[in-house]
């Protein structure tokens, strides 16, 4: 089996980071009363799906580069909308995030990546 290109690496660690931060971002949103308990839930909810992306990416699946960047393209619609209504702190955590999300897509992306996931 081949080892991860060091892109593919970089760009499954920032999602696991992206995570990370978005689920601490939920659980302040929820101690500070911004959200309430059905909010906070299925945002992790949400949140606990999209821990398959990185696993997925690591196994090589060509069609979770393109779905993850279409629900990254979705998401940043619904925010620039207003869709969804987030709160203060969430809403601050996803204009801070768009670089790193900006970083994953690239990485993803590059020649040396797109060969790994063609090789398959």
């Amino acid at each position: 089996m081949h080892s991860l290109p060091q892109g593919v690496k970089q760009a499954i660690l920032a999602i696991w980071a992206t995570l990370a931060i978005s689920a601490l971002s939920a659980l302040i949103a929820k101690l500070s009363g911004l959200s309430s308990q059905g909010d906070f839930v299925s945002t992790v909810f949400v949140y606990a799906i999209f821990c398959i992306v990185p696993y997925k990416l690591a196994n090589r699946s060509n069609a979770t580069r393109y779905v993850y960047v279409v629900l990254i393209a979705i998401s940043f619609l619904f925010m620039a909308a207003g869709v969804g209504a987030l709160n203060k702190i969430d809403f601050a955590v996803s204009v801070l995030l768009i670089p790193a999300e900006v970083f994953i897509i690239y990485r993803l992306f590059q020649p040396e990546a797109s060969a790994w996931y063609a090789s398959k």
